[in-house]
């Protein structure tokens, strides 16, 4: 029988000793057990470094790499430089892996004839719940023009898709869809529906701290992947940004995006337009005006929906 593939598990941290040798723990205790954990420490200033290389005198699997503090998606370009496996699989420093996580990917990949793969994640800490991403290409290409369809800490790419297209220095925030709108257009992914992962909800988070800037670069992204999707609806960029701001939507609003998911948000994979129905509808719902009588959320169904 051939050896199981090798995996890198790539970790860029910052001062996060509090929690990372429970992370350390998760990646290690997986039920492949060819696998290296790449812990890129970015500039640490409290006992991160130390509590990694106890690790690393513990088992050799785990490899300490330096730098001064330059940003999350330089030190994760030096552990994918540094990863010697076929596949790499990402892990931050506070999100727990499932014993079987790699296991099952890797036989899932395989069988799907996927390049990238994610799963399901349940929320742990601050928040409860399990965030279930599309299962399917399609899907996760239009679940893109709403929110990011896929976590970091439960993605598992064929190597060579990162060694050629490392993290870009600008992702200061939203890195994970940075990259994803990189890819999407090159290599198929997909979402195995599955609980794999445990995403950490906490004040400490990079996101959280940083969140008017996170909510700004999301909105940028979503529409520059309505762009890409739909490259010749040039007039109704404008009516689509509708979707990506906060607020009221009124009567000529949405209307004016009844038409739109009518002419350009209906595709034929079944699954995707399941899931952008269920955007609709919350649209409809949660940011209507409050004087949107009941009859007209038929008809901008109806519109939509026929």
């Amino acid at each position: 029988m051939a050896a199981p593939p090798l995996v890198s598990a790539v970790m860029a941290v910052h001062n996060g000793a509090g929690l990372i040798g429970e992370t350390i723990a998760s990646v290690l205790a997986q039920s492949h057990r060819a696998i290296e954990l790449l812990v890129v420490d970015d500039g640490s200033t409290d006992a991160t470094a130390a509590i990694v290389e106890e690790w690393a005198r513990r088992d050799g699997r785990v490899r300490l790499l330096r730098r001064g503090h330059s940003g999350q998606a330089l030190a994760l370009n030096d552990g994918i430089a540094a990863a010697q496996g076929a596949f790499i699989a990402r892990i931050d420093h506070d999100d727990l892996w499932h014993r079987d996580r790699l296991t099952a990917q890797l036989a899932w990949m395989a069988g799907e004839g996927l390049e990238v793969c994610g799963s399901w994640v349940r929320r742990i800490g601050e928040a409860r719940g399990v965030m279930r991403f599309p299962r399917g290409h399609e899907a996760i290409s239009y679940e893109t023009l709403f929110t990011c369809p896929i976590l970091d800490s439960a993605s598992l790419f064929r190597g060579d898709v990162l060694r050629e297209h490392p993290y870009p220095e600008s992702a200061i925030v939203r890195t994970e869809m940075v990259q994803l709108l990189r890819l999407l257009p090159h290599y198929r992914f997909g979402n195995m529906p599955r609980i794999l992962a445990e995403y950490r909800i906490h004040g400490g988070q990079k996101t959280l701290r940083l969140e008017p800037l996170a909510r700004y670069r999301q909105r940028q992204l979503q529409e520059q992947h309505f762009a890409q999707i739909c490259p010749d609806a040039t007039d109704e960029r404008a009516t689509f940004a509708l979707v990506t701001q906060g607020g009221p939507l009124e009567r000529e609003q949405l209307l004016a995006l009844a038409e739109l998911f009518a002419r350009r948000l209906r595709p034929p994979d079944p699954e995707a337009r399941r899931r952008i129905v269920r955007h609709w509808r919350a649209l409809t719902r949660t940011r209507a005006e409050r004087s949107l009588g009941q009859a007209l959320r038929h008809h901008l169904d109806d519109r939509f929906l026929a």
